[in-house]
């Protein structure tokens, strides 16, 4: 008896953030609503996988983690979490994404961001000869920013030789259509324009209706950078000075070892600090309003939610934050403030955040396409 193939692998890099892994899981769970006789499985590095999935019915493959330091705004590889030297891991990945893409022999492979992978890791697999040969597709963000490994002429040949698709997860009335128009000339291709791929309406139609918006705001930093730990102690002075008239603020910090974070809250008796877990997609769900960082995953989020959020953008040299902010302040009006989070003052935290609490408590209706992963998980079964 002939062995089954995999329908399709879905591969999401990871290193910084949790974007294109969150992008990743959203279209497979997609997926997995729309079309739950195709077998599907999610690759990737990412150690927060699981909470992302939560209980939707997705497998996933671990890899060993990438991990990345910021310094001067520009992300730079470091060891990862086993041991191994960044461009070591690299190699291994590389090696363990052919045999796994060899045995499970997936007739489609979607990517996100680059069409080599962050360390090329996935070259090898795309340029292997079968007769069983897999289609290719490339996933790109809204803003995909000035990203050396997405702009190189090695991603551009890798693309026009091997790859078969390209989907664009962003709004081109939101964002206009000039990245559109430059992902179809660096590629030789004309993208396939989805909107913003949004893993909480994933979740959120399985198993966490809105109910009661119970809590004053929720807080979330995915990641600390060279200036977070700075930022962190202005917006608890900030918040101490807020007192607990606009309710419970309940902050969710990345990272292993959030306890030295935890002291810093001491008196603070309507704040609390969590890791990141299923108990943040319910505590959004229950919020009148959001702070959160400004990568796509974070911003998508609150947008889905469809609350008042104060965005605090990192001074990264790519760009693709300034960018995309700018963009979506111009759709989203007062419901979405940001600020910049090395230069933030006490003064202008405890302003922004108290004008944000007084903003309409009511969800309201985000002028952003947000069905990006039910589009792309159309587009990908009709490929098949």
């Amino acid at each position: 008896m002939e062995q089954s193939r995999l329908d399709i692998m879905i591969y999401g890099h990871d290193g910084r953030g949790l974007g294109h892994v969150s992008r990743s899981a959203a279209i497979g769970m997609a997926l997995r609503r729309l079309y739950p006789h195709l077998k599907v499985c999610l690759l990737t590095g990412c150690r927060q996988t699981q909470e992302l999935i939560g209980d939707v019915p997705l497998d996933w493959l671990k890899l060993p983690a990438y991990d990345t330091v910021v310094i001067d705004g520009r992300s730079t590889g470091t060891d990862g979490p086993c041991g191994f030297e960044d461009k070591e891991l690299g190699h291994l990945r590389a090696e363990q994404i052919r045999q796994l893409v060899a045995l499970y022999r997936p007739r489609l492979i979607l990517a996100d961001h680059t069409p080599q992978g962050k360390h090329r890791e996935l070259v090898p697999a795309l340029t292997a000869e079968t007769a069983e040969r897999p289609q290719w597709i490339l996933g790109m963000r809204g803003v995909v920013g000035s990203v050396s490994q997405a702009g190189s002429e090695l991603a551009a040949e890798l693309f026009q030789r091997y790859y078969n698709g390209l989907l664009w997860y962003g709004d081109s009335s939101v964002l206009g259509p000039d990245h559109l128009e430059i992902l179809g000339h660096r590629f030789a291709c004309e993208p396939v324009e989805c909107g913003y791929v949004s893993r909480l309406i994933e979740l959120i139609s399985l198993a966490h209706p809105s109910g009661v918006r119970r809590y004053g705001c929720t807080v979330s930093i995915p990641w600390f950078g060279e200036h977070t730990d700075a930022f962190f102690e202005r917006l608890i002075e900030a918040l101490g000075l807020m007192g607990p008239d606009y309710g419970r603020f309940r902050i969710f910090l990345g990272g292993d070892d959030i306890f030295p974070y935890g002291q810093k809250l001491e008196g603070l008796d309507f704040c609390t600090l969590e890791r990141f877990g299923p108990q943040y997609v319910e505590t959004l769900c229950r919020s009148k309003s959001a702070l959160v960082f400004g990568g796509y995953n974070s911003l998508v989020d609150v947008l889905s939610m469809g609350i008042p959020a104060l965005a605090v953008m990192r001074d990264m040299q790519d760009r693709e934050q300034q960018d995309h902010l700018a963009a979506l302040s111009r759709s989203v009006g007062n419901r979405l403030s940001v600020v910049m989070e090395n230069e933030c003052s006490v003064e202008q935290l405890y302003t922004m955040l108290t004008e944000l609490m007084k903003t309409g408590n009511d969800p309201f209706e985000i002028p952003v396409n947000l069905g990006g992963a039910e589009k792309a998980a159309r587009v990908l079964a009709a490929m098949l």
